[in-house]
């Protein structure tokens, strides 16, 4: 505000000065260059009534609009003042851990309304952020400590003679040190593909044939659990697709699994490779569970179960879906759940773009 001040002052200083010691100076300076020497000489006496006059005209005009100016200037550094002391206290919260801090727009016009949209969507993610990493705190906490709680109750058991050390125990004791480095290995893989630190390997692939490999690499488990599992394709593949084979690959594995876990016996699980020139979808589809509406948008957040009460009966991290979404969008590509009620199953749908190696 001082130096909008000072500016309006200097600026009408100067006009004073042009007005009243330059400008009668001037107007004598043309009559003699014009020819009116003689006319110029007599004007000099009137100097002294015209700087009067100007100083009179500009005091009247001049010092209004300077207050004028001076006024609304004080008015629009209140009002930026407490839209910067807003922002400022918002930021602060923000700093100490309070995300749920929220700035109203100053209404000083499409750059700061901009600047407050830009600033509550920042405190909006880190909200959600700060959210995710508790749930996940807490999640992560509860997925240790059945395997941990198993593994401390047969060493106790050991050690007091209560169970025997056979091969039944060290089944068991393998089976919960497996889980766990399941957890921390998943855990691993999830933070690089969210990250994308994951290093993809991009070489031109068949996503069909990737889908026959994962089929029947699932095929055994699928016959134990006297489910049938199948591959087709439709379209006709005009290029192959710019793929990491093995990551791919580990995301059907993830899918085909979870789609077994939740069929039971005599259903059926498809995998349908369909191309088109600009794209090649790769669809999961089993006859199983089904999801129910509540559940479905949140099926790829990490350790999520839409049934808690089968927790004692679940394999797995609870993070595959997650993972399988973070490396298909590593690849350019998206995947979506769908399902038409609980009983009705479940597809899983891979969109995966052509590219070139130049993309």
């Amino acid at each position: 505000m001082l130096a909008q001040t000072a500016v309006l002052a200097v600026g009408l200083l100067i006009v004073v000065i042009t007005a009243v010691v330059l400008g009668p100076r001037m107007f004598y300076y043309e009559l003699v260059q014009a020819g009116h020497a003689n006319e110029a000489a007599g004007l000099v006496h009137l100097e002294h009534a015209f700087r009067s006059v100007s100083l009179t005209a500009l005091a009247i005009g001049g010092l209004p609009a300077l207050y004028i100016a001076g006024l609304l200037t004080f008015y629009l550094y209140r009002a930026i003042g407490r839209s910067l002391v807003s922002f400022s206290t918002a930021a602060q919260e923000v700093a100490a851990g309070n995300y749920a801090v929220r700035v109203t727009s100053a209404k000083l016009g499409p750059e700061f309304d901009s600047l407050a949209g830009s600033f509550n969507e920042m405190a909006a993610k880190l909200d959600a952020v700060e959210t995710t990493r508790r749930q996940m705190l807490a999640d992560l906490a509860h997925e240790m400590r059945t395997p941990l709680a198993s593994l401390k109750g047969y060493l106790e058991g050991i050690e007091d003679g209560v169970v025997e050390w056979d091969d039944r125990t060290t089944s068991i004791l393998d089976a919960q040190i497996a889980r766990l480095e399941r957890l921390a290995r998943d855990i691993r893989q999830l933070t690089a593909a969210e990250e994308g630190t994951t290093g993809l390997q991009l070489t031109p692939q068949d996503p069909e044939q990737l889908a026959v490999q994962a089929v029947a690499a699932i095929e055994p488990d699928a016959v134990g659990k006297d489910v049938s599992v199948a591959s087709l394709s439709t379209g006709r593949g005009v290029a192959p697709v710019l793929l990491d084979r093995e990551r791919m690959g580990q995301v059907l594995g993830n899918l085909l699994e979870n789609a077994l876990r939740h069929t039971p016996p005599g259903g059926s699980i498809t995998v349908h490779t369909n191309h088109t020139p600009d794209a090649v979808t790769v669809t999961v589809t089993d006859s199983g569970e089904g999801i129910s509406d509540k559940h479905l948008p949140h099926v790829f957040e990490r350790f999520y179960r839409a049934d808690a009460g089968r927790e004692a009966h679940r394999v797995g991290s609870g993070l595959g879906l997650a993972i399988s979404k973070s490396l298909v969008e590593a690849h350019g590509g998206t995947l979506q759940a769908t399902s038409p009620g609980p009983g009705r199953g479940t597809s899983f749908r891979i969109h995966l773009p052509r590219r070139t190696p130049t993309d």
